[in-house]
């Protein structure tokens, strides 16, 4: 019986069957219909600030939200929603169709169905916004809606990186060549300039006169003959001869090229621009450039047939093109080049055409979703024109005369995707683009071969965190998404109008630090240079934070920290001369200093490591030491003609008081530290597990040496104004001045004479041994960031605790060292410090403990608290110039009220 059984007459193979596709998301239909209806249709976006805008699920009403580092765990998160309360009412209501922010980061463009423009500008705290343009003020119109919308570049120069390359000995290099943005640009850099086009063709132009009122001009494109000529989309971009580039798509399928020029009616090269110079009007020259008729995906549509298609239907095996409508249309600038001898890039017209099946056609048609990226390449092409041209005079209107050179519109081969497209955001420097798709999953392609960026085995070559093999994980579906400065999270808004947070992850596996794993090294790199990236674009990272807190370990974050300071070439060896002028001006120190603190911060119910406790002192010294700069150098003139310093008026100095006594006890606990390790240590000075904690890098000591001196000075001004004022409340604050500083059992002569032998020992110790400059630089890195002492300075350690401290306990009292209290400092891990914590909530920029019901701002980063004080009058200028950002250069976010939000026992 069983050899009459043909087994494969019952279970032979068939003809195959399709699989099944994804299910459509929920509201995805919808969105499409309304990327088809206009070009601005972004309900997300997040500021290189780091703040992040959304509209709310009724379309009427705006939030904003921002990411921040909890306090009680010093875990990343997305923070709430802090609502917009002028919007609805400035809007009348109307749905909010489109937002932008500008390239600062400060600035927020909101648009409403009707094209009526708002702005709304970051003050001071991230998630507080003030309106600076009504939309109110614009005029209703049937064709007023906005299609397309951008912000012009700010003018200034930026370095583009290479690839990091591992060299012959195993160390990766970096390397980046200086460019100038593209312009246009507003005349003056401070300010912000967006344009716009409209529905029915009106070019509108936005710009910031001096005292930041908007000012607008409007230009008509072209004009509206019939229906056909309504636009549906539209793009900018800037060119290399700082002129703007204008794409836009018409309900007849077809795409227009524009080129536009800003005449600002400034005199040329006059720079800097007087305020009273920026002018009241600007004018739009637009020349009209190409028309395509033929904006459709390649293949066969509508009864045509184009050859030149590469990439044949077969690619989408169950939909046809012809069903696919354009949903995006971008313009991305040309790149900038590498090198002289690198082939220059052109602009680029790209057009995402998507379709999604209805649920009929997708069961019972088997059509499947799909999206195809058309491409034009814009190319110069020389052009002769005969003499007699010459002689004709230029047309009257604005849609100009043909130049010499021309644009060619070069058509590029088609690309398609089995996923609707959602997003587009051009990234890193419009080198690279970013992709939304429907299902939930978000790619970065080259932005001229639209290749995928993927993770490869280069462990030799390290060019983006994607190339490193860091990707998004696939999440439920969003219909809106935008992507964190530094594109490595994404916020996403689903069709219920929640939002979700999402974290690029490392996708190659686990990263093994003990067996010489290849992948390794090449993930720290990448890390660094993107951190590169953003500091030289003056971004916010604390996305990049969020990354490296979830896949590096302690050793790994090190390592990092070392190679990011490499990243951006910064300098760590001030040990020779005092270059006070070089650290106040160092942008780069605070924010790898910021970064060290962050990544050592394990929140308020746990104590910071090493390498954290030291970036955090060296950034209150950084903040003292610019406290006091900003002070001194700050003259008044007087009724008399004479000229009055900054810091005898008495509230001034009374709001230099608790810097003031912050500065005097941390003499007081670096004095006391010292003779406590020095008894520690007697008979073996040697021992680097005792000295490594308490030695002084250059950067933080020569912060020191400023304030001492400034400490100096405040001494001498009071002895002088006591002894000579006759102004009762001047005498009265400089009193409470002297007394601090004579309070204090180490007086500042006594701390600056430790600081002078100490440095004159480093250098000599540096000298004798005949230490290279490359030597000395890593020998700093080592003492800063992984708070160890290098070897040549081991006789410096023992000096220091033997010789210079015998000396200094002959000029004071060491006991009375024992009756201070350095617990409002937090640098120490004592019980008192942390009782203090509890109880206690101190200012971080004016340094003085805070009351029960004050207004306040908490650091979105480092969790530092400070009053919420606005600007106003009689405000000392140094505490206006300082809370504009924490110390560790993050932005404040506002909490209602001063409530102690940790616990009670401390791990």
């Amino acid at each position: 019986m069983e050899d009459s059984l043909d087994m494969d007459d019952l279970f032979g193979e068939g003809p195959s069957l399709p699989l099944p596709s994804a299910p459509t998301a929920k509201g995805l239909g919808q969105k499409l219909d309304e990327l088809r209806a206009s070009g601005c249709n972004q309900k997300v976006a997040w500021s290189n600030l780091g703040c992040i805008a959304h509209v709310k699920r009724d379309g009427t009403g705006l939030v904003i939200r921002n990411l921040f580092c909890r306090p009680e765990d010093g875990k990343w998160t997305l923070g709430g929603e802090f609502p917009i309360s002028q919007v609805s009412l400035n809007d009348d209501g109307q749905r909010i169709v489109h937002l932008s922010w500008n390239p600062s980061g400060a600035d927020l463009a909101v648009v409403d169905v009707l094209g009526r423009l708002s702005i709304y500008t970051i003050f001071i705290a991230v998630n507080r916004v003030s309106l600076s343009r009504p939309g109110v003020v614009d005029q209703e119109d049937d064709l007023g809606a906005i299609v397309g919308m951008a912000w012009l570049n700010i003018e200034r120069m930026f370095p583009l990186y290479r690839p990091a390359v591992k060299d012959s000995n195993g160390q990766f290099q970096y390397s980046a060549t200086n460019h100038k943005t593209f312009g246009p640009f507003h005349p003056m850099p401070s300010r912000s300039t967006l344009i716009g086009v409209t529905r029915g063709g009106m070019v509108r132009l936005w710009y910031q006169q001096h005292d930041a009122r908007w000012l607008e001009v409007n230009t008509e494109l072209e004009s509206i003959g019939s229906s056909d000529d309504l636009l549906s989309h539209a793009s900018f971009s800037s060119d290399r001869d700082n002129s703007l580039l204008l794409v836009i798509h018409t309900t007849s399928h077809q795409i227009r090229l524009y080129r536009i020029n800003i005449n600002w009616n400034i005199p040329a090269n006059q720079k800097p621009i007087p305020q009273s110079q920026v002018p009241s009007t600007a004018s739009l020259q637009i020349s009209h450039v190409k028309v395509d008729d033929f904006c459709f995906p390649l293949g066969h549509v509508e009864g045509k047939d184009v050859s030149q298609s590469q990439i044949g239907l077969n690619d989408i095996s169950r939909g046809n093109m012809s069903r696919a409508q354009l949903s995006h249309l971008e313009m991305i600038p040309p790149a900038p080049q590498l090198s002289k001898h690198s082939e220059p890039s052109y602009p680029i017209i790209m057009a995402a055409f998507s379709y999604v099946p209805t649920p009929l056609e997708e069961s019972q048609q088997n059509i499947d979703t799909f999206s195809v990226i058309a491409r034009w390449e814009l190319r110069s092409a020389a052009q002769k024109l005969h003499p007699s041209f010459d002689k004709l005079g230029t047309r009257r209107n604005s849609v100009g005369s043909t130049n010499e050179q021309s644009l060619d519109l070069r058509r590029m081969s088609d690309i398609t995707v089995r996923k609707a497209i959602l997003a587009i955001e051009r990234t890193n420097s419009s080198t690279t683009i970013a992709i939304s798709y429907g299902d939930g999953s978000i790619e970065f392609r080259d932005r001229s071969s639209k290749v995928p960026i993927t993770a490869n085995e280069e462990f030799h070559r390290v060019s983006s965190m994607p190339q490193a093999g860091f990707a998004f994980p696939i999440d439920d579906p969003c219909l809106h998404t935008a992507l964190s400065p530094n594109h490595c999270l994404a916020i996403g808004i689903d069709a219920d109008g929640e939002a979700k947070l999402r974290v690029m992850e490392y996708t190659l596996g686990p990263l093994d630090t003990h067996e010489g794993d290849p992948k390794v090294t090449p993930v720290v790199i990448a890390l660094a240079l993107q951190f590169a990236v953003s500091c030289a674009n003056h971004l916010n990272n604390d996305d990049l934070a969020t990354v490296i807190q979830q896949c590096l370990g302690l050793q790994l974050e090190r390592q990092f920290l070392s190679e990011s300071q490499r990243a951006i070439n910064m300098s760590v060896d001030y040990s020779h001369e005092p270059q006070h002028e070089k650290l106040f001006r160092n942008p780069m120190i605070q924010r790898c200093l910021s970064l060290q603190n962050t990544l050592g911060y394990k929140g308020e119910l746990n104590h910071r490591t090493l390498t954290a406790k030291i970036a955090w002192a060296t950034l209150h010294l950084r903040l003292a030491a610019l406290t006091f700069a900003i002070t001194f150098n700050n003259v008044k003139s007087t009724a008399g003609g004479g000229a009055e310093n900054d810091y005898t008026r008495p509230e001034v100095l009374h709001s230099l008081l608790g810097v003031v006594r912050w500065s005097m006890d941390l003499m007081n606990f670096i004095i006391d530290d010292l003779f406590s390790l020095s008894r520690l240590t007697k008979g073996r000075t040697q021992d680097k597990e005792f000295v490594q904690q308490k030695v002084l890098a250059s950067i933080p000591r020569n912060f020191l040496r400023y304030n001492s001196r400034a400490l100096r000075g405040l001494d001498e001004t009071a002895r002088k104004i006591l002894k000579n004022s006759v102004d009762g409340d001047q005498k009265q604050v400089f009193h409470g001045l002297k007394d601090i500083i004579d309070a204090s059992p180490v007086k500042v002569p006594h701390f600056e004479r430790i600081l002078t032998d100490v440095d004159g020992s480093v250098k000599g110790a540096y000298q004798s041994q005949s230490i290279s400059n490359e030597d000395r630089a890593a020998a700093e890195k080592e003492m800063l960031v992984d708070a160890g002492i290098p070897d040549p300075l081991m006789p410096v350690v023992g000096r220091l605790l033997t010789t210079t401290l015998n000396g200094l306990s002959n000029d004071i009292n060491p006991a009375a060292l024992y009756f201070e209290d350095p617990s409002w400092l937090g640098l120490s891990d004592d019980r008192s410090s942390d009782a203090f914590k509890q109880t206690c909530i101190l200012d971080a920029i004016r340094k003085i403990p805070l009351t029960s019901g004050t207004n306040l701002r908490r650091c979105t980063r480092c969790c530092a608290h400070m009053a919420d004080l606005l600007p106003q009058k009689g405000v000392s200028i140094w505490v206006t110039s300082m809370q504009r950002m924490c110390l560790c250069g993050s932005l404040w976010m506002l909490v209602k009220h001063l409530q102690p939000p940790y616990g009670t026992e401390r791990r």
